[in-house]
C-alpha cells in the first residue's frame, strides 16, 4: 500500500452521513500562454509559478456534522477534519505537523492516518 491508494480507501470508506472527507493538494504549477505541445513537454510564453494549496495542509479535509446538546441550543454545526495519510516509517514535516496542531488547536479533528482505522480514530475521536 502506498499514501497515494489509501486516500481513496479513507474517503470512500469514512465520507458517508454526517462526515464529508476530500483529497488537498498543495503544489507549485506553471500558468502561461501555451505556444508548444507535445507528449511529453509543455512551452509556455511568458511562465509565471501559481503556488496551489497552502504549505502544510493535510492530505484529507472534510467536515463531520454533529448536534450540540439541548444546553448548546441545539443548533448544528460542523467540525473540520484534517488527514494526513503516512506509510510505513514515513513522518510528518514540521509544516504538516504545524497544520495538525492548528486545527487541533481551534477545535477540529486532525491526526496522521496509516489506515482506514486511524483515520476513523481521527473522524469520530
Amino acid at each position: 500500500m502506498t499514501e497515494s491508494s489509501l486516500y481513496p480507501e479513507i474517503i470512500g470508506e469514512l465520507s458517508h452521513g454526517p462526515v464529508r472527507l476530500w483529497r488537498q493538494q498543495s503544489m507549485l504549477a506553471w500558468a502561461g500562454k501555451v505556444i508548444g505541445r507535445t507528449a511529453t513537454t509543455l512551452t509556455l510564453q511568458n511562465p509565471h509559478a501559481v503556488k496551489v494549496g497552502m504549505p502544510g495542509i493535510s492530505d484529507i479535509g472534510g467536515l463531520v456534522s454533529y448536534d450540540i446538546t439541548p444546553e448548546d441550543i441545539g443548533a448544528r454545526f460542523a467540525v473540520a477534519v484534517a488527514i494526513e495519510c503516512k506509510f510505513g516509517r514515513r513522518q510528518t514535516t514540521n509544516e504538516q505537523a504545524a497544520f495538525i496542531a492548528m486545527v487541533q488547536r481551534m477545535g477540529g479533528r486532525a491526526g496522521v492516518a496509516r489506515s482506514v482505522a486511524d483515520a476513523r480514530r481521527i473522524v469520530y475521536g
